[in-house]
């Protein structure tokens, strides 16, 4: 599969930043880099990678055990 057309990256990464201002989420999206290249030529749509991004952001709990 040829790489895609950097028009189309350029508007795939307009999307997804608007997407991450209306949800508040510039921060994870500040410094695009290879991330974003892969995730576009995955298919990704922006609100799919933005969500990715989301719920890997989100504290778990460190896995010791020793919660309430």
């Amino acid at each position: 599969m040829p790489p895609a057309a950097p028009a189309a990256f350029a508007d795939w990464l307009a999307e997804l930043t608007a997407l991450a201002e209306a949800r508040e989420l510039q921060w994870l999206v500040q410094c695009p880099g290879e991330g974003e290249r892969a995730a576009h030529a995955q298919g990704l749509s922006p609100a799919d990678y933005l969500d990715r991004l989301d719920a890997m952001s989100e504290w778990r709990g460190c896995g010791c055990g020793g919660g309430s």
